[in-house]
């Protein structure tokens, strides 16, 4: 998740260069370590909100 938040933030600075939301957004999409902080968002959600079956 720390590696995949990291180039989102990176990857922002495409939007000094011209980019629009649009473009930026297709550009993420199109990368796959931005997959790897949806994938660990979606874990932790899980985790956190699953039921704690131990007693």
């Amino acid at each position: 998740m720390v590696i995949g938040l990291s180039y989102i933030l990176i990857y922002i600075n495409l939007l000094t260069f011209g980019y629009n939301i649009k473009e930026y957004i297709e550009f993420l999409m199109s990368q796959w370590e931005c997959f790897l902080f949806i994938g660990g968002l979606l874990l932790e959600i899980y985790l956190f909100t699953r039921k704690d079956k131990r007693k």
